[in-house]
C-alpha cells in the first residue's frame, strides 16, 4: 500500500512536494520570529535580514529532503534536523534567561562546561519559558502530522530550491557589499562583528551563530575626531564634577528626602562649588605621531589615531588624596543597591555615604556575566559584546595589562593578592589573575573553604574569605587586596542558598516574597565581611591608611522582578535597572563627598588611580575619573542605549530624556550617531588591546629597561 501522498505525474502533487521542501527555511523563519518576539521586541523591517538568512540556511536542508527517496530515510533526517534546531533556539532562550545576554555558542565553548553550575537557574527559567519553548518546537509536530507522509519529487524539485537559494545569497551578497556600512549595518554585524546583541536583533540567532564561528570581525574601529559628542570635548576651565564636602548629618539627611520623593534640601551642593586648583592633563609621554607614521595595519594605526583624538581628563582636587595608603578592591556577585539599608546593614550604609557618595553609578550588565563585569572594573575598558570572553582571553595570551590595580601598585613595590572563595580556575581566573600581578588564592590555591560531611557550601561566605584572607596579608607592608565574593550568587531560595539559609531568622519577617529576601538574606554576608574587616583593620591600627573600594560584576540580572519589588516600582530594562551603589571610602576623609555625575564601572579605574596619584594615561581608558570635569558618559551594553551630559536614550525604543538645559530637540539623529560611533569605539577597545597587546607595545621597552 502507497502511505505517500505524492504522484510524480500530478501537477498538483509535485507543487505539493515542492512547498513541502519550503517546510523548513519557513520553520526557521517562526523560530526566528518567536526567538525575536519575547526577547527582543516587536520585530521591525531588519527583521527581513534575519528572515533572509534563515532562508540561505533552511532552503540546503529542503534541498537534501527532496533528494531523499526511502521514506525512512527522509522521517528520521527530517526529525533530526528539526530536534538540532529546536534544541538550538531553545538553548539561546535559556541562556539569555539566565545571563539577561546573549549567547555567543562558540566564542564561549571554553566556559561552556561552567554552564552546569547554573543548572538550578536552568530548569526554573526552562519552566518560566515554557510558552516560549512551546511555539519554538511546533515546527517539529507540525511535520509528523501533515508532511511526513508526502513523498517529494526529487531533481525536478531540486533545480527550484537550488535557485531560490542561489537568489538568497546574491541578495545577501547584495546587502553587505552595497548597503549602508555604519554602526550596527549588517555589514559592520557581519565583517566587524562590534555586537552581538546587535547582531540578534538585526541578523537573527542563525546569522550570528555562524558568525561567531568564524572567529573575531576584522574591521577596525570607526574613529571620530576631537570635540564630537560622547567622544573628546574642548573646555574654556576646568570644574570638578562633585560637590564641596558635607558632614555625615547634612549628606543623610539630604540622601533621604530624595529617597522620599521629597524636594533637595540644599546639602547637595552645585558640581560647580569645587574651589579652583590648578589643572594638568592625565597623560602620559607618548608620540603618537610617531606611531601612527610606523604603522602599516590599518587597525592598530586607526586605534593610535583614536588614543590621539582624545582630550585627556585633568587632575582635581582629589588628586593624591589616598596616595600612599593600602588599597582593599571588592567585587560583589550580583549586588543591588537595595541590599544597603540604614538599619539592617549599618557597616555598608556608612561606608557609603560617608565617603565618596556616588548618586548615579551604573553597572551595566556587560559581555560574559561575572568575568565581564570584572574585566570592565579592572581595567577600564568595557569586554566585548560578542566573542571571547576578554578576562580568559587575556591571561592565555598574557596579554600586557599595563593599568589595572595589581600592576599599577606592584609596580610601587605593594603587595598585591586576590582572593575568592570559589574553584581557582572559574572563568580562567587562574590565568587572568596572575597575569594582571595578583598572587591569586581560591579553592584550590590555598582557600578552604566551609563544607558539610565533605561537601563544599554552595555558596561560600564571604565572611570566611575575608578571615581566611588575612592568614596571607601582612598589615604592616603596603598592600593591595583584591576580593571576588560569592555569597550572593543564584538561586536565592532557602533551600539550595546556604548563605540564605544561614540567614533566615533575620529576614523572614520582611514584607516581602521568599525569593526578596532570600537575596538579601544571602547578600547580609557582604555587611558581616565588612562589619569585621573594619574591625580588623582598626584593631591593627591601620584603618585610617586603608582605602575600601566596592562595587560589583552586575546587578541581579535573573531576577529583575525581584528588583523591582525591592524598588517598589517597575524599572526600565535598559538603563534604569542597571542603577547601583559604589563604595570609595577611607576613614581618614573628613567628612564626604558627593559625587552627582552620572558614571559606571569602567570610571572605576581611572578613578581609583587619579585619588592614588598613580601616573596613568586618561586617553588609555574608555572610563574617565568620576572626580574630574570630564564630560559624564554611560554606555550600556545592549541596544547602544546611553547617558550624556545632554540625555539618557533608550537604544531600544528610541525615547530620549533631555538633561536642563537641553530640550528634546536639541537631541538630533546627528547627535545620536556621534554618540552611537563612540560607544562602538569604546566597546571595539578590548578586542584590539588584547589582538595587538597595545599596552605593551607603547610601554614594554620602557618596563625592559627598569627591569635591566
Amino acid at each position: 500500500m502507497n502511505n505517500t501522498l505524492c504522484d510524480e505525474n500530478d501537477p498538483r502533487a509535485r507543487l505539493l512536494a515542492a512547498a513541502a521542501a519550503l517546510f523548513f527555511p519557513l520553520s526557521l523563519i517562526w523560530q526566528e520570529l518567536v526567538f525575536h518576539c519575547f526577547l527582543i521586541g516587536t520585530p521591525g523591517t531588519s527583521f527581513l535580514y534575519a528572515a533572509l538568512f534563515a532562508c540561505v540556511i533552511g532552503l540546503p536542508v529542503g534541498m537534501v529532503w527532496m533528494l531523499l527517496r526511502r521514506p525512512v530515510l527522509r522521517t528520521v533526517f527530517s526529525v533530526l534536523i528539526l530536534l538540532f534546531f529546536q534544541a538550538f533556539f531553545w538553548t539561546h532562550v535559556i541562556y539569555y534567561k539566565v545571563f539577561v545576554t546573549f549567547w555567543a555558542p562558540f566564542s564561549t565553548m571554553a566556559i561552556a562546561g561552567q554552564a552546569f553550575d547554573y543548572k538550578g537557574m536552568i530548569l526554573e527559567n526552562a519552566a518560566r519559558s515554557a510558552h516560549i519553548l512551546f511555539l519554538l518546537a511546533l515546527p517539529l509536530p507540525l511535520y509528523l502530522l501533515l508532511l511526513r507522509r508526502v513523498r517529494p519529487s526529487g531533481f525536478r524539485g531540486f533545480f527550484p530550491q537550488f535557485g531560490a537559494e542561489l537568489g538568497c545569497l546574491l541578495l545577501c551578497l547584495l546587502i553587505l557589499t552595497n548597503g549602508e556600512r555604519g554602526y550596527g549595518s549588517p555589514y559592520d554585524l557581519v565583517v566587524g562583528r562590534s555586537s552581538i546583541s546587535d547582531s540578534m536583533e538585526t541578523l537573527g540567532v542563525l546569522a550570528t551563530s555562524v558568525c561567531d564561528s568564524l572567529g573575531p570581525g576584522t574591521s577596525a574601529p570607526v574613529l571620530m575626531s576631537a570635540g564630537s559628542s560622547g567622544g573628546s570635548k574642548t573646555t574654556t576651565g576646568r570644574k570638578s564634577s562633585v560637590s564641596v564636602n558635607l558632614s555625615p548629618e547634612e549628606l543623610c539627611a539630604g540622601w533621604a528626602a530624595r529617597m522620599e520623593g521629597g524636594e533637595d534640601d540644599g546639602s547637595s551642593v552645585s558640581a560647580n562649588a569645587a574651589p579652583a586648583v590648578e589643572y594638568v592633563p592625565r597623560v602620559m609621554d607618548i608620540d603618537f605621531d610617531q606611531l601612527i607614521a610606523e604603522t602599516t595595519d590599518p587597525s592598530l594605526r586607526s586605534l593610535h589615531e583614536y588614543f590621539a583624538s582624545r582630550e585627556p581628563s585633568y587632575t582635581n582636587e582629589y588628586t593624591g588624596l589616598f596616595k600612599g595608603k593600602n588599597l582593599i578592591w571588592i567585587t560583589v556577585e550580583g549586588m543591588s543597591r537595595f541590599i544597603i539599608d540604614e538599619k539592617r546593614t549599618p557597616t555598608l550604609w556608612k561606608l557609603q555615604h560617608e565617603g565618596f557618595y556616588c548618586e548615579h553609578y551604573y553597572t551595566p550588565l556587560w559581555y560574559g556575566s561575572t568575568s565581564g563585569g570584572e574585566w570592565a572594573n579592572l581595567t577600564g575598558i568595557p569586554p566585548q559584546n560578542g566573542g571571547y570572553v576578554a578576562m580568559q582571553h587575556s591571561g592565555e595570551l598574557g596579554t600586557d595589562l599595563y593599568f589595572t590595580p595589581p600592576r599599577r601598585f606592584k609596580d610601587l613595590g605593594y603587595d598585591c593578592v586576590g582572593f575568592h572563595n570559589n574553584f581557582a580556575d572559574y572563568y580562567g581566573r587562574n590565568l587572568s589573575h596572575p597575569n594582571m600581578g595578583l598572587r591569586w588564592i581560591a579553592y584550590g590555591t590555598g582557600y578552604q573553604g566551609e563544607s558539610v560531611g565533605g561537601t563544599l557550601l554552595w555558596p561560600q561566605s564571604d565572611l570566611r574569605l575575608w578571615e581566611e584572607s588575612r592568614d596571607y596579608i601582612d598589615f604592616e607592608k603596603p598592600f593591595m587586596a583584591y576580593y571576588m565574593t560569592i555569597s550572593g550568587h543564584a538561586q536565592y531560595n532557602w533551600g539550595g542558598n546556604m548563605m540564605s539559609a544561614r540567614h533566615h531568622e533575620e529576614f523572614r519577617d520582611l514584607p516581602y516574597s521568599e525569593e526578596a529576601k532570600a537575596y538579601l538574606a544571602c547578600q547580609y554576608e557582604v555587611e558581616l565581611m565588612l562589619s569585621q574587616m573594619v574591625k580588623d583593620l582598626e584593631a591593627a591600627g591601620i584603618l585610617e591608611q586603608t582605602v575600601i573600594v566596592l562595587t560589583t560584576d552586575h546587578v541581579p540580572y535573573n531576577n529583575k522582578d525581584m528588583c523591582d519589588e525591592l524598588a517598589a516600582y517597575e524599572m526600565d530594562d535598559q538603563t534604569e535597572w542597571f542603577e547601583n551603589a559604589l563604595i570609595l571610602y577611607c576613614s581618614s576623609m573628613e567628612k564626604p563627598v558627593v559625587v552627582d555625575k552620572y558614571c559606571s564601572s569602567i570610571d572605576l579605574l581611572p578613578t581609583v588611580l587619579n585619588l592614588f596619584d598613580i601616573e596613568y594615561d586618561s586617553r588609555l581608558l574608555a572610563g574617565c575619573d568620576i572626580l574630574s570635569d570630564s564630560p559624564q558618559f554611560v554606555m550600556f551594553n545592549a541596544s547602544r542605549s546611553f547617558i550624556s551630559d545632554r540625555c539618557l536614550y533608550n537604544g531600544r525604543d528610541g525615547s530620549i530624556k533631555p538633561f536642563a538645559p537641553y530640550s528634546e530637540a536639541d537631541i538630533t539623529q546627528e547627535y545620536i550617531n556621534d554618540v552611537e560611533n563612540e560607544i562602538r569605539n569604546r566597546a571595539g577597545l578590548s578586542g584590539l588591546i588584547l589582538q595587538y597587546d597595545y599596552y605593551h607595545i607603547l610601554f614594554g621597552q620602557k618596563d625592559n629597561a627598569a627591569a635591566e
